[in-house]
């Protein structure tokens, strides 16, 4: 008779713990799952990139749940990739630079001004209000607010946006990173580095 019982709780564990797996098994796929949330239509997806960086999006791929867009901007082409549920960009990478010394035309050009003075053309307005920052660009802002001989440029994104890590080598002998915000053109930091004491 005291068998009975234990046997009785035994397979009430094994019951439980079944019906434990399955809830935890249903959670779980409905978590991790690629339906668990709708991906952004494709119109979705282009109005996520022109609403962080002005252009024209060429194409837009769909490739693992996320979309890859090529951007025409004044500045050049650039590949993003974007989450495929929430749009959120997560990287950015310049294909090709526009040949900055070529004169640009503008979308609304006007006539040269008589006189002969010379004008610089301000870039286009865009829908957002901002324009994306040049590589060169960067490095003269960069250049402006440290002088000295340009070493390195990286371009980086995080949570804030994409800004360009400008290292610069000074007359004497010191170097400095400066982090220009890619979008506004903004000098975000400064940051001296301490000499390694090679002298190669």
């Amino acid at each position: 008779m005291k068998q009975n019982p234990r046997n009785k709780s035994k397979i009430y564990k094994t019951v439980i713990g079944m019906v434990v797996f399955l809830l935890l098994s249903v959670v779980a796929f409905r978590i991790f799952g690629k339906d668990s949330e709708p991906l952004l239509s494709r119109d979705q997806a282009t109005l996520a990139v022109l609403s962080e960086y002005p252009g024209k999006v060429d194409s837009l791929k769909l490739q693992a749940g996320a979309y890859v867009a090529e951007l025409q901007t004044e500045q050049g082409r650039y590949e993003l990739k974007l989450d495929g549920v929430t749009g959120e960009i997560l990287s950015i990478v310049l294909l090709k630079r526009t040949d900055e010394s070529a004169v640009q035309p503008t979308p609304a050009a006007t006539p040269a001004p008589s006189g002969g003075a010379a004008v610089t053309p301000s870039p286009a307005p865009t829908p957002g209000g901002q324009s994306v920052v040049s590589e060169a660009e960067a490095v003269r802002l960069a250049l402006l607010e440290v002088p000295g001989k340009l070493d390195d440029v990286d371009t980086e994104i995080d949570a804030a946006g994409a800004y360009y890590l400008v290292e610069i080598h000074t007359s004497d002998g010191r170097e400095a990173v400066v982090q220009v915000n890619a979008i506004s053109g903004h000098i975000m930091s400064v940051t001296w580095e301490e000499p390694d004491g090679d002298d190669s």
